[in-house]
């Protein structure tokens, strides 16, 4: 709906919001209420920050005025009235809409600019109770069972869509108090909304299974309903840039400096499913939230507090393996369990991993829900999920930090399992279209992985220098390494590129280090307190010598992951032998180094002996020295290949663990999400959480070109898997 048919509509109304904010009493039965819920169209379908901007200056009188009024109270009852009797009566649902989108835009703007106690205020005191009915609960309780039971109970067709829709902004802006708060958690009573929200207990595991059921299912928004989405061609192309400094809190998560960049101007237009995507940020919000602990343990009336939705996804269970109540018909178990197909989510989630929340919601599942995470790691079909995450650590449009850590933490916590290694093996992809650097075809699920993890390592080492991301990178080809079996030729020559480019830059360092042409105590300027790969140039002694060693780490564990590989599985993975053959004069200046010759034994006993067996069928007729010629003996020799000639390594294995204050980074993740993928105007002066800074376009291009120009540097580059000869 455009401006000129909003306005008239939106002015008409501002006498009556007058009368409501004003200082006096509006009594139940005046007819100002009747006005109020009588837009002629429903608030969703107007421009929201025009609706706002109507609204907030009764929001100044009604903070002014309410606290004799109390008519912010009576609104809220009228609201919950409205919606229970909607819920047989769908010609009602408009109208319950507009009252939860008014109660929406008022608590917002409230939010902003009052405290914890001024907010709980607004809905403590009850202003009226007719007659024949007895309060069975706190207003706040009233209002957010009410809303819940929409969520669990009404049904999603027609206009009740929008009344989902709203009830899920609504929550949305309830719990939003933590965007205002500088801390990711918070004392008990510190958010009075969310608070009531964690009491829920019995309704949590509800609300959980259906805002998973309409994420698997994504209902779409049922015809002649509308709901308002920016113009395609209004100016939202703009981004923000989201900083948040955290303590390292989570093992190979360590979100001690981490960067938003968010495209501003999210369009409904863009969403098959408004409801599905709405009920996932709701979903995200409850489960990442976590009080003060130390608070919760001294509080006599909270002994055992707990976030009633996390439970809930802990205890998610498949809801066709276990028995549902066929009474209610809405598959939750007896024991009030939530469960849903694990199938379908399975599949609306490898459908959905290009977007964000659902690259986080995999990760919660995965790591909080057992039975979930056996679910995966089980089926055959491990292309549904690893395919889409490696596009998406491919991809050049996501390359912040934060996001790179979601998808290789995932690809760690996955890669822990053996019989998921070893099932990425057996899956064979006909083409990767999305693969620009070279055409892949009938290549492994497996080297592909390997093949993706070595370039972002590369990327990490031209453009982020991390340490951590380095570590979590190496972590997971470790793991897979002792499965690898086919592995491709640009896979094993990318491995080997990998130990070529950190040992030219070992080998620089020490070089520097010997120079002495150092500043002493000179900083290494790493922001934040960040580790990071390759020193300033007036580095330290001290500092020279930190990097030193960690460059040092990195090429033994790349050395132990080649080790692994020919140990384990050189019959199985010929072009691993022709890698180490074409670039054999990378290993040659360490043979002797204290640090790496125990590692280097196998790697030289198989170099040596299969240039041998090549040296030997030079003399054939016919003999080329072609690619196809010594890949031929190499295979021949393979099949007569003793693995005792090679002494066993100890096996590296990596696993992930959630340690210390996880909510650290996870909740003004989540948030940072609600504020870019939603319709509702955040203020973005008074978020506290996090600092939003308005940034322009640029900074998304060159975040996009970043891989690209990396991609001309490796081509560029030693590795010369290309020319393919020994």
């Amino acid at each position: 709906m455009g401006n000129a048919v909003s306005e008239p509509v939106l002015q008409r109304h501002l006498v009556v919001l007058s009368d409501f904010a004003g200082d006096k009493k509006v009594d139940q039965d005046n007819q100002v209420w009747r006005q109020l819920f009588a837009f002629p169209v429903s608030l969703s379908q107007l421009p929201p920050s025009q609706v706002e901007q109507h609204v907030a200056g009764c929001c100044d009188q009604l903070v002014s005025n309410n606290g004799h009024t109390q008519n912010f109270q009576t609104l809220l009852l009228k609201t919950l009235d409205l919606v229970a009797g909607s819920q047989k009566n769908e010609a009602r649902a408009s109208a319950a809409t507009n009252g939860v989108y008014l109660l929406r835009v008022l608590v917002k703007r409230l939010s902003e600019s009052l405290n914890a106690v001024q907010l709980a205020a607004f809905s403590t005191d009850t202003p009226y109770i007719a007659a024949d009915i007895q309060p069975t609960a706190p207003l706040l309780d009233q209002l957010l069972q009410t809303l819940l039971k929409v969520l669990t109970a009404f049904p999603i067709s027609g206009q009740y869509y929008l009344l989902h829709v709203e009830v899920i902004n609504l929550l949305l802006v309830l719990t939003s108090t933590q965007l205002y708060s500088t801390s990711p958690s918070a004392p008990i009573g510190s958010h009075p909304f969310i608070d009531t929200l964690m009491q829920q207990r019995q309704l949590a595991p509800q609300v959980v299974q259906q805002a998973l059921k309409h994420y698997s299912f994504r209902p779409p928004l049922p015809p002649k309903v509308h709901l308002w989405s920016p113009s395609p061609d209004a100016d939202n192309k703009g981004v923000l840039r989201l900083v948040r400094s955290a303590a390292a809190s989570v093992l190979w998560l360590p979100f001690r400096a981490y960067t938003f960049l968010i495209k501003l101007g999210f369009s409904q237009t863009d969403s098959t499913s408004p409801l599905a995507d709405s009920s996932l940020l709701l979903l995200l919000v409850l489960i990442n939230h976590s009080p003060q602990q130390a608070h919760v343990q001294q509080s006599p009336r909270q002994p055992h507090f707990m976030n009633p939705y996390k439970a809930a996804i802990q205890g998610l269970q498949d809801s066709e393996d276990v028995g549902t109540d066929a009474e209610s018909g809405r598959g939750q178990t007896a024991s009030g369990i939530s469960a849903v197909p694990f199938s379908g989510l399975y599949n609306a989630l490898g459908a959905g991993l290009d977007q964000e929340p659902s690259v986080l919601l995999l990760y919660v599942l995965l790591h909080k829900c057992h039975k979930f995470q056996q679910y995966v790691l089980v089926r055959s079909d491990a292309d549904t999920i690893l395919l889409p995450l490696l596009h998406r650590l491919y991809n050049t449009s996501y390359k912040t930090p934060s996001q790179l850590y979601m998808l290789l933490i995932i690809i760690l916590i996955l890669s822990q399992d053996k019989g998921f290694s070893q099932n990425m093996q057996e899956v064979m992809l006909g083409s990767v279209p999305w693969y620009k650097e070279r055409m892949l075809q009938k290549t492994s699920l497996g080297s592909l992985l390997v093949v993706v993890l070595l370039r972002t390592a590369h990327y990490n080492m031209s453009k982020l220098k991390d340490v951590y991301m380095h570590q979590n990178t190496l972590a997971a080809l470790a793991n897979v390494a002792p499965h690898m079996s086919g592995m491709s030729s640009h896979a094993a020559q990318r491995l080997v590129s990998l130990f070529d480019m950190l040992s030219r830059r070992y080998q620089r360092i020490g070089r520097r280090s010997q120079s002495g042409s150092l500043a002493p105590g000179t900083p290494l300027g790493t922001p934040l307190g960040t580790p990071y790969l390759t020193p300033s140039p007036s580095a330290s002694p001290g500092q020279l010598a930190a990097e030193h060693a960690v460059y040092a780490e990195f090429m033994r564990t790349i050395l132990e992951i080649i080790n692994t590989i020919i140990t384990t599985g050189l019959r199985q993975n010929p072009e691993m032998v022709y890698a180490l053959l074409h670039r054999q004069d990378v290993f040659e200046p360490f043979r002797m180094h204290a640090r790496f010759a125990d590692i280097l034994d196998n790697i030289q006993i198989v170099i040596g002996s299969f240039n041998q067996k090549v040296d030997s069928a030079q003399h054939r007729e016919g003999w080329s020295g072609s690619v196809t010629d010594v890949l031929g003996v190499i295979k021949e020799s393979l099949s007569s290949w003793q693995s005792d000639q090679l002494s066993r390594q100890e096996e590296l294995r990596f696993s992930y663990e959630e340690e210390g204050a996880p909510e650290d980074f996870f909740v003004p993740y989540v948030w940072s999400l609600v504020v870019s993928s939603t319709t509702i105007p955040w203020n973005l002066h008074a978020i506290a959480l996090f600092q939003p800074v308005s940034s322009s376009n640029e900074d998304v291009h060159m975040a996009s070109q970043q891989l690209q120009q990396l991609t001309v540097e490796q081509t560029n580059g030693s590795d010369n898997s290309a020319e393919h000869h020994v």
